[in-house]
């Protein structure tokens, strides 16, 4: 819990340094179009929580958001995510996560800054995978590939470059519905968002 909260903090820290160091800079010479398309390359990282930490230590999150700003405050999300994570236990794979999630995002704004804060939902498909391995026991483990529902919400912030580019910082909690219990993970990302209008 206390990396959550760190993460929010620096989150916060630097939407705030940018508003103050950006909103002179960005001159709106022309009335811009709220409604546009975005595309976000990301990395960063990927925490296990609860039962799943158990199992799991952190490791790296890549992915893709498509977005689409239907006004100033509400807008949509469609992720495509891969994660990887080493087992905690030596002999037994590593695990990953393949993401296809969407839903609404909200967005915080004000008139005299170009950066906003946003919050944002979805739901979509998880595919678990974990390569064939040998436990303890000498026992072969086969390979698994197992698709399951999961749900996630988290907060983020777009720091405004220029009319077109700006970064993209995002933390988000993230519960898979699998069998004998739900995997739970954070994932703290950050990518250049490029604005299609």
């Amino acid at each position: 819990m206390k990396r959550v909260n760190l993460i929010l903090v620096i989150l916060i820290a630097i939407f705030a340094f940018s508003n103050v160091s950006n909103a002179q800079k960005i001159k709106k010479t022309t009335k811009l179009k709220q409604t546009y398309f975005t595309i976000s390359p990301t990395a960063g990282l990927i925490f296990p929580v609860g039962n799943f930490a158990n199992l799991f230590k952190s490791g790296y999150s890549l992915g893709l958001d498509l977005g689409y700003r239907v006004n100033k405050e509400v807008g949509f999300y469609g992720k495509f995510g891969y994660s990887g994570m080493n087992s905690k236990t030596d002999g037994i794979a590593s695990g990953r996560y393949l993401e296809f999630s969407a839903g609404p995002r909200y967005y915080m704004t004000n008139p005299k800054l170009s950066s906003t804060l946003f919050l944002e939902g979805g739901v979509g498909a998880y595919m678990f995978g974990q390569d064939a391995y040998t436990n303890a026991a000498g026992e072969t483990v086969l390979k698994l590939s197992d698709t399951k529902v999961g749900v996630n919400a988290g907060i983020g912030a777009n720091l405004a470059l220029s009319n077109s580019i700006d970064i993209l910082l995002k933390t988000k909690y993230h519960n898979v519905f699998a069998d004998g219990g739900s995997h739970s993970f954070i994932t703290a990302i950050g990518g250049f968002e490029f604005k299609i209008r």
